[in-house]
């Protein structure tokens, strides 16, 4: 009777060391959050940008194994490359401001949004945050990634960005428009460089004015 009385509190004891185990882990991971949003305050090119409804933020996202968590999902930081470039097609600047590679476990209530893309729960993927701007007296259809390779040879084109806003609608003359291109990724260990190939660029008729361009990004 003793030895099972003994066996009961040593159960009890392990438990509760288990579960203080777990709350340290969690206290950890919602300090580290916070460090971030002190930390980091997002670059000054990404004001006036509005959170995308079906990922997570991840403006504060700037160092590897950063973390962010909402109500969308949990976002991991992998790699980054802030990469502040500016390439010119005719009358069409695109600006790419930072290239990042993401761990991403989608909210439960955000797994249905992703499984036109991937049967996976949780999933890699690179994210483009882009400022198109139309310097000409005419609208002009451009669209900054028509499809990526990786240095993998793994292709993704323009239909499975996960992002979905509106980057590549048509431009007005004069007129500018920011956001995020992202694409989800099955091979993403020892990633190392993506190459974009960008659309032609069209006029409102849909005559071509000028040819896409290739562009690679370090990551």
């Amino acid at each position: 009777m003793k030895k099972t009385i003994c066996m009961f509190i040593l159960m009890i004891a392990l438990a509760g060391c288990s579960q203080d185990r777990e709350a340290e882990k969690a206290d950890a991971a919602e300090a580290k959050s916070v460090a971030i949003s002190d930390s980091n305050p997002p670059a000054e090119y990404l004001e006036g940008y509005m959170k995308n409804p079906q990922l997570p933020d991840d403006r504060e996202l700037v160092e590897p194994d950063q973390i962010i968590e909402d109500s969308k999902g949990r976002s991991t930081l992998i790699k980054m490359n802030q990469v502040n470039q500016v390439y010119k097609m005719w009358n069409i600047e695109l600006t790419i401001r930072d290239a990042k590679l993401i761990h991403l476990r989608p909210a439960y209530s955000m797994i249905d949004y992703f499984h036109g893309l991937t049967a996976e729960s949780e999933f890699d993927y690179i994210k483009f945050f882009v400022e198109v701007n139309n310097t000409s007296s005419q609208n002009l259809q451009f669209s900054p990634i028509a499809q990526i390779e990786t240095n993998h040879g793994e292709q993704v084109h323009w239909e499975d960005d996960v992002y979905l806003e509106g980057i590549d609608e048509l431009l007005q003359p004069g007129q500018s428009r920011k956001g995020n291109m992202g694409f989800i990724i099955e091979k993403a260990d020892n990633l190392s460089s993506i190459t974009i190939t960008t659309s032609d660029v069209y006029d409102e008729e849909g005559n071509k004015v000028t040819d896409a361009q290739t562009i690679e990004i370090e990551i």
